[in-house]
C-alpha cells in the first residue's frame, strides 16, 4: 500500500523522507552537544576566601573547577596572595566547566604617579592622597607666610618632583605653610629687587593695555 502510494505522489514521499532525516541529524546533534557541555553536570563551588592562593588553588582543582584571578588589591594588614573574594560564591552550585575567579591580595603594593600637590590646601592635597589608597600620610608645618598651603611633598623623608613613581605603601609627608612668617612690605625690598618687581609690574601693565586697546 505504500509503494503504490509512493508511486502515485513521489514528490511528497522524499519531503517526507527529507524532514525525517532533518529531526534525526537534530536530534543527533543535540545529544553531542548534551555529552560535550556536560549538561545537567554540577557541582557544588568550594569556598576559598581568606585562603592562600596556593591551597585556593589545590581546592578548586580537587572539585573539578578551573580558576583565574580576576584582580587584585592591596591591604598591607592582610598577608600577600590572600583570596579576598569569589565569583561563583563558595558552595553555589554551578557546571564544573565555570571558571572561577579570584580575587586576591596582591604581593607587592600598587605604584602610582605623585599628583601635583603643591599650592593647594593642606586638606585637599590629603584628601587626594587617601582616595588614590595612600595610608600612610602626615602633615608637618613649616615656616612661611602661606598658611594652610602645601609647600613641598616627601616620600619616606626624601624630596620628590609630582609625578614620580611612588608605592602606596610609602610614607608621604606633606609641608604646609604656618602662616606666622609676615610678607615682607614692598617698600623694605632691596633697591634691586624692588626695581625687578616694578619693571615686572610696568610689563604686566603694558600687556593688558595691549590686549583691551578701547578700554580708558
Amino acid at each position: 500500500m505504500f509503494g503504490e502510494f509512493g508511486k502515485k505522489h513521489p514528490i511528497l514521499v522524499n519531503a517526507l523522507g527529507v524532514i525525517i532525516v532533518f529531526f534525526a541529524v537534530w536530534y543527533a546533534l543535540y545529544l553531542l552537544v548534551d555529552i560535550f557541555t556536560l549538561h545537567g553536570q554540577e557541582a557544588k563551588v568550594p569556598s576559598v576566601r581568606n585562603m592562600s592562593l596556593e591551597n585556593a588553588i589545590r581546592k578548586i582543582e580537587a572539585a573539578g573547577f578551573e580558576w583565574e584571578i580576576g584582580d587584585s588589591l592591596f591591604n598591607e594588614a592582610i598577608k600577600p596572595g590572600m583570596v579576598l573574594e569569589q565569583e561563583p560564591k563558595g558552595n553555589a552550585m554551578a557546571k564544573t566547566t565555570r571558571v572561577i575567579y579570584l580575587t586576591i591580595n596582591a604581593f607587592n603594593p600598587k605604584m602610582v604617579n605623585l599628583p601635583i600637590l603643591s599650592e593647594i590646601s593642606c586638606r585637599d592635597a590629603v584628601n587626594r592622597l587617601t582616595s588614590m589608597g595612600f595610608r600612610h600620610v602626615t602633615v608637618d608645618t613649616v615656616p612661611s607666610a602661606d598658611e594652610g598651603l602645601v609647600l613641598a611633598v616627601k616620600v619616606n623623608g626624601h624630596p620628590v618632583t609630582p609625578g614620580s613613581k611612588v608605592s602606596l605603601k610609602d610614607q608621604i609627608s606633606i609641608e604646609v605653610g604656618d602662616g606666622l612668617v609676615p610678607e615682607m612690605p614692598f617698600d623694605v625690598l632691596p633697591d634691586n629687587l624692588q626695581d625687578s618687581l616694578q619693571q615686572q609690574q610696568r610689563e604686566k601693565a603694558a600687556a593688558e593695555a595691549k590686549l583691551h586697546p578701547n578700554e580708558e
